[in-house]
C-alpha cells in the first residue's frame, strides 16, 4: 500500500502560517531513530484551541522517550534546521483534485538542514491522519492520547526493526491476524452511510459490534484488554469527491494499529467503514467469505 507524503506548496507556505502540503510519494531514508532519546521533542502549537490544549496535555502525559518543549509556528521556522530537535506538528494535506485542504495530519519530523528546502525534505518519522478541516465536533479529541502512544510505539519499533522506518504508516496496513480473540468496537459514526447497524453487526459476528462513541471512550479510559476500536478520518460532505478518508482499528490497551486503509471518496463510496472493511476485520474471528 502506498503511503502519504506531503509536498510543501511553497507560495502558500510563505503567506500562510499553517503548513500546507500536497499529496505525493514518500522517498524514505532508512533511519534507526536511536538518536531521538537524546534529542528534544518540540511540539508545535498553533493557538490555544481545544485541539492544541489537548495535544499539549497528551504529550505531557504520555511521551517518555525524550525531553519535551513547546513552541509556536514562528519559532519552528527559526529552528526547524536544528538537529537537536524532532518536531511534532499538525499539517494540512491537499490532494490533486482538491481546491483546498480537507484533511489535517499529525506528523513527527526530524530537524535538519533539509528543512531549508521545505518540509517535504525533512525526514518524516510517521504521519497519521488526524482530523478533517474545520471539524466542529472535535471528533479526534478523545483519541489524542492514543495518537501520542502510537507515534511513540512506532519510534521504538523502528529502533528495534529498521524496516518499519521505510514502510511508515503502511507497516500497519495488514496486521489483522493480531485481532484474533479481540472484540472490535465499531463506532456507529464511522460506518459508511449505506451500511446499516444491523448489517454491520451481522458481518462482524463474534468479532465485534457497532456501539456508540461513549462505549469506546470507556474502553480507552479503562485500557480494556482484548478490545480494539475504530477511527475514521475524512471530510464530512459528499462534495469532497476526489479526497480520501482514512480508516484504522486500534487496540484499547496498547494503542497498537491493526488495520489501516486509505479510501478514495467517490459518488458511490463516501466516508466510512464499508462491508469489505468489516469482513476483513471479522475474518480473524471466524468470518467466512
Amino acid at each position: 500500500m502506498k503511503y502519504v507524503k506531503f509536498l510543501l506548496i511553497a507560495l502558500i507556505a510563505i503567506f500562510v502560517a499553517v503548513p500546507t502540503f500536497s499529496n505525493g510519494q514518500i522517498l524514505s531514508k532508512k533511519e534507526d531513530l536511536k538518536d531521538l532519546n537524546s534529542k528534544t521533542l518540540m511540539v508545535v502549537l498553533e493557538n490555544n484551541s481545544m485541539i492544541d490544549l489537548t495535544l499539549r496535555q497528551a504529550v505531557e502525559k504520555e511521551w517518555t522517550l525524550s525531553k519535551i518543549e513547546f513552541c509556536d509556528l514562528d519559532r519552528f521556522e527559526k529552528i526547524k534546521t536544528d538537529t537537536s530537535y524532532y518536531f511534532l506538528m499538525r499539517v494540512k494535506g491537499i490532494f490533486k483534485k482538491e481546491r483546498e485542504p480537507s484533511i489535517e495530519f499529525l506528523s513527527l519530523l526530524k530537524g535538519g538542514e533539509d528543512a531549508y528546502m521545505g518540509l517535504d525534505k525533512m525526514y518524516d518519522v510517521l504521519t497519521l491522519p488526524f482530523q478533517h478541516i474545520d471539524d466542529p465536533d472535535g471528533y479526534i479529541i478523545p483519541y489524542i492520547d492514543a495518537y501520542i502512544n502510537i507515534i511513540q510505539a512506532h519510534v521504538v519499533r523502528v529502533q528495534k526493526k529498521k524496516i518499519a522506518a521505510t514502510l511508515g504508516i503502511s507497516w500497519y496496513s495488514n496486521r489483522l491476524q493480531e485481532l484474533r480473540g479481540k472484540r472490535v468496537l465499531v463506532n456507529k459514526l464511522d460506518l459508511n452511510s449505506n451500511v446499516t447497524v444491523d448489517e454491520a453487526n451481522r458481518i462482524l459476528g463474534n468479532g465485534g459490534k457497532v456501539v456508540d462513541e461513549d462505549e469506546i471512550y470507556e474502553a480507552i479510559d479503562n485500557k480494556k484488554g482484548e478490545t480494539a476500536y475504530t477511527i475514521c478520518i475524512g471530510p464530512e460532505e459528499g462534495d469532497r469527491y476526489g479526497s480520501y478518508c482514512y480508516k484504522m482499528v486500534i487496540s484499547a490497551d496498547s494503542h497498537d494499529i491493526y488495520y489501516y486503509r486509505k479510501q478514495k471518496i467517490t459518488s458511490k463510496n463516501s466516508k466510512g467503514f464499508l462491508p469489505e472493511d468489516l469482513k476483513k476485520i471479522a475474518i480473524p474471528n471466524g468470518y467466512e467469505l
